[in-house]
């Protein structure tokens, strides 16, 4: 191996001081609490609320908000939920952005330097007007979104890795959702639809050496990250610069088009077009396949805490989502058969002694076949 392709096999990282580290860490360990004992200790309030007024739970959010409003339970949840994220980016010295804004010029010129020997495995298109509704929200808090500064893919990629313990594999998401995908298929070429940092499709590759890999994405700073990252791990991607209601491939390409929480990123406004567009470009019999955050049916607690994530986090599409017809449209663009169930996987009970347990989150799994 030659020392320019031993240099492209090295890890671009970078330096993240025990520091760092250590308030990182303290970040994860206070969402735990937020998630876990904070949640069950607002259920027991909220539960005491229900008992001292002699009423049955209710059946809507809206109504279940208006208890829940008044807790200082939810209200410490809700400001966790807002701040430990702002934090987590934002704060000075131990922020991801500064720590990664303080080797700016070395990562820009190493991932220019990897682009620009890309060849067709990386294709930018700068003319890209993206849609509206990408350019106008801070998805998630990631500052300024995530394609308007050329950091914004790694800042995006420690963001993600930072949310779960350092002991866990910030791949195991994807694990679980490939794993749940039919066995006895053969999945030749797949697209990974908004590929972001690159490590679903990172995984996908591992797991299935014989696909040929594609990835799409809006962020062309996501895209270069993407990229570099195949080329450590010796992968060879067709990642590209699209807009996912206008893709540039031929019709019937695809086995497999998969996606990691993406629909709740999407204004409904636009999902007919979007589905329409994954049926075209999906061999008859292909799959659209993913997983995505939900309302728990019948659940009005866990409905509220789920519709706050979306003022506290800046998911603007996430309550939209929730009353998506999303079956329906696929039907109507195209899909044949669609499937969505309880990714019991994913969903976290949270345990009360002797109660029952209570949860702050729901995920379902869809697979849609063309």
């Amino acid at each position: 191996m030659n020392a320019a392709v031993e240099l492209d096999r090295e890890v671009l990282a970078v330096r993240e001081t025990r520091d760092f580290r250590s308030y990182q860490a303290f970040l994860r360990a206070a969402r735990t609490h937020m998630e876990g004992a904070l949640v069950a200790q607002m259920r027991d309030s909220y539960d005491a609320q229900l008992a001292a007024a002699g009423r049955s739970e209710p059946e809507t959010a809206p109504e279940a908000a208006a208890m829940l409003e008044r807790l200082p339970e939810f209200q410490l949840y809700c400001w966790y939920y807002r701040h430990l994220q702002r934090f987590k980016y934002s704060r000075p010295d131990l922020g991801i952005v500064d720590t990664v804004n303080r080797e700016r010029e070395r990562v820009i010129r190493v991932l220019d330097e990897t682009a620009a020997q890309a060849g067709p495995a990386l294709r930018l298109d700068p003319a890209l007007e993206p849609p509206e509704y990408f350019r106008m929200v801070d998805f998630h808090q990631h500052p300024g979104g995530v394609a308007h500064d050329p950091l914004d893919g790694l800042v995006y990629e420690i963001g993600r890795r930072t949310t779960v313990p350092q002991h866990a594999d910030p791949n195991g998401i994807y694990r679980l959702l490939f794993d749940a995908l039919p066995k006895e298929r053969r999945y030749a070429r797949v697209l990974d639809w908004g590929t972001g940092h690159g490590q679903a499709l990172i995984t996908w590759q591992q797991l299935h050496p014989e696909s040929e890999c594609h990835g799409v994405d809006l962020s062309a700073p996501c895209l270069k990250l993407a990229h570099r990252r195949a080329v450590e791990h010796g992968f060879r991607f067709h990642l590209s610069q699209q807009d996912l209601e206008r893709l540039d491939y031929p019709d019937a390409h695809f086995d497999l088009v998969f996606f990691n929480f993406m629909l709740h990123e999407l204004p409904p406004s636009h999902t007919p077009a979007l589905l329409r567009e994954v049926a075209r470009v999906l061999k008859p019999g292909g799959l659209f396949a993913g997983h995505e955050f939900h309302l728990r049916p019948g659940d009005a607690f866990q409905n509220v805490l789920q519709r706050s994530h979306a003022w506290t986090n800046n998911e603007t599409y996430s309550v939209p989502w929730y009353s998506t017809p999303i079956e329906a449209i696929a039907r109507d663009a195209g899909f044949s058969k669609t499937r969505v169930e309880p990714f019991e996987r994913l969903i976290k009970s949270i345990p009360r002694t002797g109660r029952r347990a209570v949860s702050n989150s729901w995920w379902n799994l869809y697979v849609f076949e063309k």
